[in-house]
């Protein structure tokens, strides 16, 4: 197995070195990841734009400052615009990255040209449609809208793209070189691919079945089903990279392909019950607790295997690790946020703060988890003879918005603890008690410390994509770097 890169010592670069996972070597530049690179930028530029309205919503919850924005649907608006991208967009498109990666120049072309192009309209159909005069936004759990032609037309699109690289993904086989990701990466990334089929399938059955309502209802029943399914894919991702950083750091893989693959069908399986249940009926008392039960009994009992799995296998190694790692702090930071998550989401008892404290726990680890992999995938999708900085500020950046987010999740939590609702902005908020002006203060704080991480990331991003086109850098000036 290659030899953690902290072992060696400092004037030993020799071939051993450069096999390395994560160093300079690991450029696979080419044609074949093209596909990997657009969905990146998907990504990346879909975090940028939802980092930049989760601002506005942060100030816009500030008790003190509420009584600037006389005009909640701004908010809610804006609100919708920041989920989307924040938590379909993002992370689809990053676990298509990873998974373009896998699979190389074995995708075919044309198929992942086509939904490339959907997606970049679909992208474009959520922007514009969420300026329409006259659209409502629907804050609906999971997948919130803009009542709008245009903004359902760019859904649609973006998650017809999806589909389709999905599928062709899923009948794609691995790629067999030496420079392919470990095998319990990419049974976890197809595990996602296939957990989000099924969610599409999920809400396309939901679309046919409720009956026409108010807004606020029918959007809601629509997204239920297929939202739950969503967090499982997402889940999905996150142990997929969880097993991809760990197997950069330590330079062994976590788990053999058979073990990864009954954990993650543990996970995905029992989620193929639900596009049955949206063709059956919305309104189905089955449809919702079905959604309820298998997030609540899936997902906790999988991450928590592979979790314990990862301390065990990173224990065994520790004398050897370096723990200076950027990927230590993303993973541990990624493992803090899902442990919060499952203990705040455990108090949860009715519809106030204490629900967002939650989930932004929870997406927080899927996010922090992508931001460290991110940093892996673009040295390796880096041409051949680019240069290649190893990120020198990248646990700076980690601990900044993993941090920020912790705390904005336990400030959510404390105001909901003392019945704060949810879904309120400026004036409509009625901060009644000094338990509910801390907790809103303590978010508003972590959340400013996130969006700093996030925009942080945003920067070094830039540079590292753009560090593509450089010219070459000596591999051992990038293990200097990787050291520092």
């Amino acid at each position: 197995m290659p030899t953690p890169a902290a072992s060696l010592p400092n004037h030993r670069v020799t071939e051993s070195v450069l096999s390395t996972p994560g160093l300079h070597d690991q450029a696979i530049g080419g044609a074949g990841t093209a596909p990997a690179r657009s969905w990146f930028l998907f990504a990346v530029g879909s975090l940028v734009l939802a980092g930049m309205l989760s601002l506005m919503l942060v100030v816009g919850r500030l008790p003190f400052l509420g009584w600037l924005f006389t005009d909640p649907l701004f908010f809610k608006r804006a609100l919708v615009v920041h989920v989307d991208l924040s938590i379909v967009v993002w992370f689809q498109a990053g676990m298509l990255a990873f998974l373009g990666l896998a699979l190389g120049p074995r995708l075919h072309r044309g198929v992942s040209a086509a939904a490339l192009g959907l997606a970049a309209t679909g992208v474009a159909g959520l922007l514009v449609g969420a300026l329409m005069p006259g659209a409502l936004p629907v804050l609906s759990n999971y997948v919130p809208v803009i009542d709008h032609p245009v903004f359902f037309a760019g859904l649609a699109c973006w998650f017809a793209g999806v589909g389709l690289f999905c599928s062709l993904a899923l009948v794609t086989p691995s790629r067999t070189d030496a420079k392919a990701l470990n095998a319990d990466t990419v049974i976890a990334l197809r595990a996602s691919a296939a957990a989000n089929l099924v969610a599409i399938l999920t809400f396309i059955g939901a679309w046919w079945t409720t009956p026409d309502a108010a807004p606020s209802v029918f959007y809601e029943l629509v997204f239920w089903g297929g939202g739950h399914v969503l967090q499982a894919a997402n889940v999905a991702t996150m142990l997929a990279l969880w097993l991809f950083l760990l197997n950069r750091w330590t330079g062994r893989a976590v788990l053999s392909p058979t073990a990864a693959t009954a954990l993650v069908a543990a996970l995905v399986l029992p989620q193929i019950v639900m596009p049955p249940l949206a063709f059956e009926g919305t309104t189905v008392t089955s449809y919702f607790s079905m959604a309820t039960h298998l997030m609540r009994w899936t997902i906790f009992p999988v991450v928590s295997v592979v979790l314990g799995t990862s301390v065990v296998h990173v224990w065994r190694l520790r004398a050897a690790l370096n723990w200076r790692d950027y990927r230590f702090v993303g993973l541990a930071g990624s493992a803090a946020l899902t442990v919060l998550g499952f203990i705040l989401g455990a108090f949860i008892r009715s519809s106030s703060t204490l629900v967002p404290g939650h989930y932004h726990c929870a997406i927080g680890a899927v996010t922090i988890a992508l931001m460290t992999a991110a940093y892996d995938f673009c040295t390796a999708v880096a041409p051949k003879d680019s240069a290649v900085e190893q990120p020198r500020r990248a646990r700076l950046q980690l601990l900044l918005f993993g941090g920020g987010q912790a705390v904005f999740g336990l400030g959510f939590a404390l105001a909901g603890a003392y019945g704060l609702g949810r879904k309120q902005y400026g004036v409509e908020q009625h901060v009644r008690s000094l338990g509910e002006y801390f907790g809103l203060s303590v978010m508003g704080l972590g959340g400013i410390v996130a969006v700093a991480g996030g925009i942080f990331f945003l920067a070094v991003m830039v540079r590292r994509i753009g560090a593509w086109h450089h010219p070459f850098t000596p591999a051992s000036q990038s293990l200097h770097e990787q050291r520092t």
